[in-house]
């Protein structure tokens, strides 16, 4: 099962925190777009084979929740319940949506598991490339919060340090494993990193963007099979070196969720790849449930 945690926009969401490069200067946001936005690519998901399980925000206070990529990470295991890795959040107004997330998790007969120490921002900065794990740092996540979460990892395991404005890892990469190919922006990794990145994967496979370029969202897209499916917003010359690979880059329209909030069709989802038969998705957070509260609004 291709899994996809998600949570759609509530009414009244709104722009809180304001810490991304976007968000800092953006006019407010409309929330009935956000949550017709937000279904696009929910649906687009289901369309190429994906499951989204979707958690209705229990707060309109809680306006990150629809960047799921830091609502934790699914691992699966051999021989027993998947892990639900819970998020340490650096934001203050971000930091009770896990209190949310670990119930359902629960009810997915996932077990929950707690890091513990530091901050770490759970799918924003995790990875996965030819049978690797990438762990990102130095954006919002510290070293001590990605060694705490390392060990539940199973595998091999790659450190990557990074910095703003990639303020998570999913700013600074974005593995296309349908083309065997990744994209790297050198200038926001640590030289160090870098050099690792060439070593273990080879030149050949890196694709280099610029930081004008993750600035609208080349690295942002969300790879399901050969299609990415990316906000409208993505250069045309990524565009052209990506469909010259063979990838179909599928244009959204995101102007709230992306434009004004800072973040792309990957980061509100936090994936992974489990045995069907290892969860059960309770009806209520099936997409098509949540999906008719949404159409209410149309």
């Amino acid at each position: 099962m291709d899994l996809f945690l998600m949570s759609p926009p509530g009414r009244g969401w709104a722009l809180r925190g304001r810490n991304n490069f976007r968000s800092r200067e953006a006019p407010q946001v409309d929330a009935r777009q956000a949550r017709r936005e937000w279904l696009e690519l929910a649906r687009g998901i289901e369309a190429r084979g994906g499951t989204v399980v979707a958690l209705p925000s229990p707060s309109e206070l809680l306006t990150g929740m629809p960047y799921a990529a830091e609502c934790g990470q699914v691992i699966p295991r051999e021989g027993a319940p998947p892990l639900f890795l819970l998020p340490r959040m650096m934001s203050a107004h971000r930091q009770a949506e896990r209190e949310y997330w670990a119930p359902l998790a629960r009810s997915m007969g996932l077990e929950v598991v707690d890091p513990g120490v530091g901050i770490w921002e759970a799918h924003g900065d995790v990875a996965t490339f030819d049978g690797a794990t990438l762990l990102f740092w130095g954006g919002r996540t510290t070293l001590d919060g990605l060694e705490a979460a390392a060990r539940y990892f199973p595998g091999e395991v790659v450190r990557v340090q990074v910095r703003e404005p990639a303020f998570h890892g999913n700013m600074a990469v974005l593995p296309l494993p349908a083309v065997d190919r990744m994209l790297v922006c050198p200038e926001v990794i640590a030289p160090d990193s870098y050099a690792r990145l060439r070593e273990r994967f080879g030149e050949h496979r890196l694709l280099v963007v610029t930081e004008d370029e993750i600035r609208r969202y080349a690295t942002n897209g969300l790879p399901v099979g050969k299609d990415l499916l990316a906000p409208s917003v993505v250069p045309e010359a990524v565009r052209a070196r990506l469909e010259a690979l063979g990838m179909r880059v599928v244009s959204l329209t995101m102007r709230e969720l992306c434009e004004k909030g800072g973040g792309s069709s990957r980061c509100l989802v936090s994936r992974a790849e489990v045995d069907a038969g290892a969860v059960r998705i309770p009806e209520q957070y099936r997409l098509a449930a949540v999906a008719k509260d949404i159409e209410a609004d149309a």
